[in-house]
């Protein structure tokens, strides 16, 4: 292709160098069993339907010839703190596949404890200036054990990045997407203040949807360097759950809200509902109790768990009984704190949450936190009022 400036290669390195990449290994098997390895700054997701990746190969790699004569590859994604063994890749050291002690069904090692890997068969190789683009057909992957966040390769060198927040991106969230806009830093402040997980969930068409998170889970230097989160989750708006979007709400929306934990529970839930209604109005937040319930409650709503949203309802039902009349300094086993945040019409459109508290804290600090996200949901509503 033609171009009317002269870039030179030393001036495309160094401006692209400003732009993040990630770091993987691409690895197969040559003749007689013989590991083949590179390292690539350039592996992608190419198509969904069918699945397909791809990285780009230089022509000149006498391993990238390997692994085009074997077929097929795997991609091992390396997480954050892989920097010895991308230099390991990087360096053709002898003792390299090492860290490959796992291997695919196709026999391509790959890292057991890589942030991703992919295994797939060579469909096409198209020329691509200096590179080759290689386009493999998945078929397998998975995610490693730590599934860490992964390494990259920017302004050349090595590092990681901190995520103080995620937001879930999906179709038809845009109004909710942009109030979370304006309080992801809220939430973000009551994150690093308390050294908890705080949430933003939002009530859309019957469901609750959590659209963003902060805290140690959603962080690098979260324990074992693990990206855990529950953003993007969804459960039904149903009795006696949620009562913070339905306490101040309309009687049609809560009539529906009674009918739909009653059909779920299998029992009438109203006298309950009610009940749970009063208690967030009289407290002004929803304080839920139970952290195996919730455990499993967050289990479900993400897909970890298959034994149906019903049981879980039930669960609920069956022990929010005095929980519901008890003042926060007679609690234990706290599990959550939802706090309302309004519009400028008084309705409330989110609710800011504290959630996986270990059940362990003591009443002192259980209202710091209260309070803390409560000042942070009165800032929320003036940002969006």
């Amino acid at each position: 292709m033609n171009s009317t400036v002269a870039v030179t290669p030393q001036e495309m390195r160094r401006a692209l160098a400003h732009y993040p990449t990630g770091v993987a290994v691409v690895t197969a098997r040559g003749p007689g069993d013989t590991p083949l390895s590179m390292v690539v700054g350039t592996f992608t997701s190419v198509s969904l339907d069918p699945p397909l990746v791809g990285f780009l190969a230089d022509r000149t790699s006498a391993s990238w010839r390997g692994i085009r004569a074997a077929g097929h590859f795997c991609v091992s994604v390396l997480g954050a703190g892989h920097e010895h063994v991308c230099r390991a890749f990087a360096t053709k050291a002898p003792d390299r596949f090492a860290y490959a002690t796992a291997v695919t069904s196709s026999a391509c090692p790959y890292l057991h404890d890589a942030a991703l890997w992919v295994d797939c068969e060579i469909t096409d190789v198209l020329p691509a200036g200096d590179h080759d683009f290689v386009l493999g057909g998945v078929r397998q992957l998975g995610v490693g054990e730590a599934a860490a966040l992964p390494l990259l390769f920017l302004r050349g060198g090595y590092g990681a990045p901190r995520i103080d927040s995620l937001q879930v991106e999906a179709a038809g969230l845009a109004p909710v997407l942009r109030m979370a806009d304006a309080v992801r830093p809220e939430i973000e402040a009551v994150s690093r203040e308390l050294g908890v997980e705080c949430v933003v969930l939002a009530a859309v068409d019957g469901d609750v949807v959590m659209i963003a998170a902060a805290g140690v889970d959603a962080r690098i230097d979260s324990p074992a360097g693990r990206l855990r989160t529950h953003v993007g989750s969804t459960f039904p708006l149903v009795a006696p759950l949620a009562a913070v979007f339905t306490a101040w709400a309309g009687p049609e929306e809560q009539r529906r809200w009674v009918a739909e934990g009653t059909r779920l529970a299998g029992t009438d839930v109203t006298d309950l509902a009610i009940e749970a209604m009063e208690a967030v109005r009289g407290r002004g937040c929803e304080i839920a109790t139970g952290r195996e319930v919730a455990e499993r409650f967050r289990r479900t709503a993400i897909g970890e768990e298959t034994a149906g949203f019903e049981q879980v309802v039930r669960e609920v039902v069956a022990r929010r009984d005095s929980a519901l009349r008890l003042p926060l300094d007679q609690l234990s086993d706290v599990a959550t704190l939802l706090v309302p945040v309004r519009d400028g019409t008084g309705r409330v459109v989110l609710s800011l949450g504290i959630v996986n508290l270990t059940g362990q804290e003591n009443h002192e600090q259980l209202h710091r936190c209260l309070r803390r996200l409560e000042e942070a949901a009165d800032r929320a509503t003036h940002l969006i009022g």
